[in-house]
């Protein structure tokens, strides 16, 4: 009776089918600096497909051996077919440094982006935005020091939202640097929310929570860092934030 046992459950361990791992999709995460970088290592541990665009894949040494790259410019709509064909989401992390007009690249080429996604036939994209996106006084600190960045960020966020994919924006407030996770999070409706600044990491948590959730569609979410609350708290904070329903969101 033993040795029955023992045979019966050999063979039916030898037909058991593997376990395989859940194919979450994959993600292009457009972008591999300061706030790239931590957001696809983020989603490779969540066990998505990572493909991280950028303008010279040989300055992205230091993203993850698992993540692809690709190359492509959003201020070069032609590039940007190839890096997104086959793509189940966009996270984009781009913004003007340098030389770089903020008109240039948190305008035209986040509309580009959102085109391309269109096209592409996209679930949903994410833009991390900022806080104070769609200030047009010229006297802002940020409006003042780098071209009217904070209200060419506001015309980039409207161009998703009237792209007709699927969207969420994110805006952070200040942004450090941290691991993800330690930190607790205020998340909510942007129009005056204050608090202290946040990591990229964290940033990317929430970005990262805002794909495939239908909490987070149609919806410009506020983020800053709440010392008071619990680290990961915020995650049922998605669902309270109220959707656009196709209105311009202030500052």
């Amino acid at each position: 009776m033993f040795v029955r046992t023992v045979v019966a459950a050999a063979l039916a361990a030898s037909f058991a089918l593997p376990v395989l791992a859940a194919d979450k999709g994959t993600v292009v995460v457009v972008g591999a600096g300061r706030s790239g970088t931590p957001l696809t290592k983020i989603l490779l541990d969540e066990g998505y497909k990572v493909r991280v665009m950028v303008r010279d894949t040989a300055k992205a040494a230091e993203l993850p051996a698992a993540a692809q790259k690709v190359q492509g410019d959003v201020t070069k709509p032609d590039t940007l077919p190839a890096a997104l064909k086959g793509a189940d989401y966009v996270i984009s992390t781009i913004g003007s440094t340098g030389d770089a007009l903020p008109e240039d690249v948190d305008f035209k080429g986040v509309a580009n982006l959102a085109k391309a996604a269109k096209a592409a036939k996209v679930k949903q994209i994410v833009l991390m935005s900022s806080t104070s996106a769609g200030d047009t006084n010229p006297e802002t600190f940020l409006n003042k020091r780098r071209s009217m960045v904070l209200m060419w960020k506001g015309k980039g966020e409207e161009a998703v939202r009237e792209s007709g994919v699927p969207y969420t924006v994110v805006r952070p407030g200040g942004l450090g640097e941290c691991d993800p996770g330690k930190n607790g999070l205020k998340v909510a409706d942007p129009e005056g929310l204050t608090g202290e600044r946040s990591c990229r990491s964290d940033i990317g948590l929430v970005m990262a929570a805002s794909l495939n959730n239908k909490d987070a569609l149609g919806k410009t979410i506020g983020v800053v860092t709440d010392p008071k609350a619990q680290p990961g708290a915020w995650k049922a904070d998605i669902a309270k934030v109220k959707k656009d329903n196709g209105k311009p969101v202030g500052p």
